[in-house]
């Protein structure tokens, strides 16, 4: 069973001393599948007996030409090497924070935070050397990126 949010759902790391929006630059919908923890048996008269443990979220994201830093992106939201760097440091190593806010809604996903680590990540460059104008001294490099999470 899965469901997929729609484009304006947000995502926020947090880091141990402040969360961080994840940018929604070209962001594709956040894909959350389950995963049910049960232990089932046979009982001596071929009954099957199942003990439900718990249900637990695994989140797939993924952007499209995603801008390198958060100074970069539409909104000010982590951008590609913000995610690297996040994934490749301390936090990335170790189980860490996030909630997921719905556009326009106080609604938050589950019981508002949950404690996840990483399961995959690939930053792809796509594009580099990208300037608007010949003015701009700093050029920037797009990337793809993808993510797997999974709920502690």
């Amino acid at each position: 069973m899965s469901m997929t949010l729609p484009l304006g759902a947000l995502l926020y790391f947090y880091d141990g001393s402040v969360w961080h929006p994840i940018s929604e630059h070209n962001r594709q919908p956040i894909a959350i599948g389950f995963n049910r923890i049960e232990k089932s048996q046979r009982m001596s008269n071929g009954s099957l007996r199942k003990y439900f443990i718990a249900d637990k979220k695994s989140f797939g994201i993924s952007w499209s030409q995603l801008p390198s830093y958060s100074t970069m992106t539409i909104d000010g939201g982590y951008g590609a090497l913000d995610l690297k760097s996040f994934y490749e440091g301390a936090n990335g190593k170790s189980t860490f924070k996030i909630k997921i806010k719905y556009h326009g809604d106080s609604h938050i996903e589950g019981s508002g935070e949950m404690e996840v680590y990483f399961t995959a990540a690939t930053f792809e460059m796509q594009k580099r050397n990208l300037k608007n104008t010949g003015l701009e001294t700093v050029s920037q490099q797009l990337w793809n990126v993808t993510i797997g999470l999974e709920e502690v």
